[in-house]
């Protein structure tokens, strides 16, 4: 069985999984709006991404004896952006965010104790790494680019190709 201190952090971390994946859909609308469909595609995968951490979270408290919670504080969500570049550093700022309370979580597990939910945690550390590793990588192209309307057709192509990679295709 959990103790209430895990089932409150990981309860909050459903919170910041269900925030990001609300904020990765508004990102996708505004990429629609802008017609940018293969950004938007990789928004919507990425909400769906955040979805599916939150159900593993919730899953794993419910089946260790725990009640899971589903709140809807976790702040307003961004829905407009200046460029495409100011939507990718909001996406690692988002990641950042994540990763910071998934790695706080880890680290509190280590320290009392409470290792099953330590070792829960190991894939979403893993995963968080690269998702900022990737968004890193995202951004110096973008940068490197422009972000011109000019070019937003080809480096909506790249995405494209980043999202077949990411889907195994």
């Amino acid at each position: 069985m959990l103790s209430k201190s895990v089932q409150e952090r990981l309860n909050d971390q459903i919170q910041k999984e269900t925030f990001a994946s609300r904020a990765y859909l508004a990102m996708a609308t505004w990429a629609e709006g802008e017609s940018l469909p293969n950004i938007a595609e990789f928004f919507y995968n990425s909400a769906e991404e955040e979805r599916q951490h939150m159900l593993q979270i919730f899953r794993y408290i419910n089946a260790h004896g725990g009640a899971a919670k589903l709140d809807d504080k976790g702040g307003k969500i961004k829905g407009s952006f200046k460029n495409v570049l100011d939507a990718f550093r909001q996406v690692l700022e988002l990641e950042q965010n994540v990763s910071a309370s998934i790695n706080e979580i880890a680290s509190w597990c280590q320290q009392n104790g409470e290792h099953a939910t330590y070792f829960f945690l190991q894939p979403f550390i893993l995963e968080q790494q690269a998702a900022e590793r990737n968004i890193g990588e995202i951004l110096t192209v973008i940068e490197r680019m422009g972000f011109e309307p000019r070019n937003l057709f080809y480096l909506d192509k790249q995405f494209k190709k980043i999202n077949q990679q990411e889907s195994g295709e």
